[in-house]
């Protein structure tokens, strides 16, 4: 009795190789192992976040996580190649955005690539892939989590810890901040509670036409913004931009090699993340940067970051 009693209060497990899960009294926490959180706190990012060094002038990551940034890196070119093949539009986001702009490459302690599509662009993209990558072990993955965020990601057959992030933006009509902020909140609830259970792409694309009618519809063509696609819910408390923040897209360097961003990438970072000049307030485990490779995964990996 007293056993069972103990476990409704309180009761841990592990989460994945990295994260254990508490439940407290039904409450359920997401924490890093202890072993992680020793390994975290050596690292040498938190020491010249301390000694107040220039954010843009520490140098690049080293070891695993290196490696593993340019086994991702790898995939990215095969994206991009594949989207001037097929006329594709794309940009770096997120973090991989911000990593060009303060880092020209990798934020040194973060492990994967996040690019943005507009939705008629990304809704060619598993086909484009298809037809025209040069490696058989390259594609496009349709997924799910368990949160009913959808995604596509570029993968590899062999390694599946090695991903690239592509989020879809939809146009959208010119709103007043105060509605834009109102139907962010019912694509983060409502309207996403329909999307689970989805398990093809082309229900999905029907099911997000339905949602965008629903909620906003494009009348004038030539006076649209864009908005992040309701696939995915962001944790922003407005989803909506002007369109001439991000067009004509503009160019930046990500290591050693011009990608493109948004024409108004400053504008957009303090948008998402505030002073984006700043240290994080604390430094995740990145994704893959401490998982355990097999020998496969190293192999994989050794070949992609040399290509």
């Amino acid at each position: 009795m007293g056993n069972n009693l103990y476990k409704k209060i309180l009761s841990v497990s592990d989460y994945d190789e990295t994260h254990i899960i508490v439940y407290l009294f039904g409450i359920k926490m997401k924490f890093l192992k202890l072993e992680l959180l020793k390994k975290m706190n050596k690292n040498p990012f938190a020491y010249y976040k301390k000694n107040h060094t220039d954010i843009t002038t520490i140098p690049p990551a080293t070891g695993q996580i290196r490696d593993i940034q340019l086994a991702n890196f790898a995939l990215l070119k095969e994206f991009d190649y594949v989207c001037k093949q097929n006329n594709l539009t794309y940009w770096l986001d997120f973090g991989t955005l911000l990593g060009a702009i303060r880092h020209k490459g990798f934020i040194p302690w973060d492990d994967d690539i996040d690019l943005g599509m507009l939705r008629d662009d990304y809704n060619k993209l598993i086909d484009a892939f298809n037809n025209t990558s040069r490696d058989s072990n390259i594609y496009v993955s349709f997924e799910s989590d368990k949160k009913n965020n959808i995604i596509l990601k570029v993968k590899h057959k062999k390694c599946p810890l090695l991903f690239v992030d592509i989020f879809p933006y939809d146009l959208c009509p010119v709103l007043k901040e105060d509605k834009q902020v109102e139907i962010t909140n019912k694509m983060k609830e409502t309207d996403r509670d329909q999307l689970a259970g989805i398990n093809s792409f082309e229900e999905l694309s029907k099911k997000i036409q339905e949602c965008r009618d629903r909620l906003y519809c494009v009348n004038n063509p030539d006076e649209t913004g864009i908005v992040y696609g309701i696939d995915y819910a962001h944790s922003y408390k407005n989803w909506f931009f002007s369109k001439d923040m991000a067009f004509p897209l503009s160019e930046m360097e990500f290591e050693n090699q011009k990608f493109p961003v948004f024409n108004q990438y400053k504008t957009y970072l303090e948008k998402i993340f505030g002073d984006y000049m700043a240290y994080p307030r604390k430094f995740k485990a990145g994704h893959s940067m401490y998982l355990t490779l097999s020998d496969d995964d190293k192999k994989i990996i050794d070949e992609l970051k040399n290509k």
